[in-house]
């Protein structure tokens, strides 16, 4: 005869199987798609900061190497006379590499709560808000050109050691902070004096005829 000892042991495993099965099916698996749009959403929100941060990082730079060009080109007053075809070319690289910081800045200026909203830090973000504007008023400020690369080098390269280096290198973020600040102080040493107009004479009152 068959044991039939062993049949309740079989139809408990049998059944605890279906139900688990069921209860994942029923309880689990709702869960886990109701959760799905939020991972979803949060893991959208990481590759938009990347992004962004990225779009940052590319801006920092063109704005270093445009700077680079114009500091490193200028090109000599006598050179008009000896050889003015070449000076006009060189005069038309120097107005490309100049409209680079035009459209770098403006890309920083337009899209800044892209890219400072990431970051975590309320210094941080603070830090991305004062490069952002003041680089952008130094590209539209009166400033020569050769000025406003300067100015700009001072700007960009702490941003860019303390933004786009690794983190371990506390000496250089430290003493990157300090040099952006300085830059930021500095900027309105070389600044173009306003002219204001002299006053003309004061109006008289009109005289009576009696």
């Amino acid at each position: 005869m068959p044991d039939n000892s062993a049949m309740p042991s079989w139809i408990s495993s049998i059944l605890l199987a279906a139900v688990t099965t069921l209860l994942i099916g029923l309880v689990v698996n709702p869960r886990l798609e109701a959760r799905k749009p939020r991972i979803e959403a949060k893991s959208n929100q990481k590759r938009l900061a990347w992004e962004a941060r990225a779009e940052f990082s590319k801006r920092v730079l063109v704005i270093l190497s445009a700077c680079g060009r114009l500091r490193e080109s200028p090109v000599p007053p006598a050179l008009a006379e000896t050889r003015p075809e070449l000076a006009t070319r060189l005069d038309a690289e120097r107005q490309r590499w100049h409209a680079q910081l035009g459209e770098a800045t403006q890309y920083l200026i337009d899209n800044m709560e892209l890219f400072a909203f990431g970051y975590a830090s309320d210094r941080l973000r603070t830090i991305v808000g004062q490069f952002v504007v003041n680089a952008r008023a130094v590209v539209l400020s009166d400033r020569s050109v050769e000025k406003k690369a300067e100015r700009l080098t001072a700007l960009a390269s702490p941003i860019q050691t303390l933004f786009f280096v690794p983190r371990w290198r506390a000496i250089a973020i430290v003493r990157s902070l300090e040099q952006f600040e300085r830059a930021v102080a500095s900027l309105d040493d070389d600044l173009p004096e306003e002219t204001t107009a002299e006053p003309g004479p004061a109006p008289t009152a009109p005289q009576t005829v009696t």
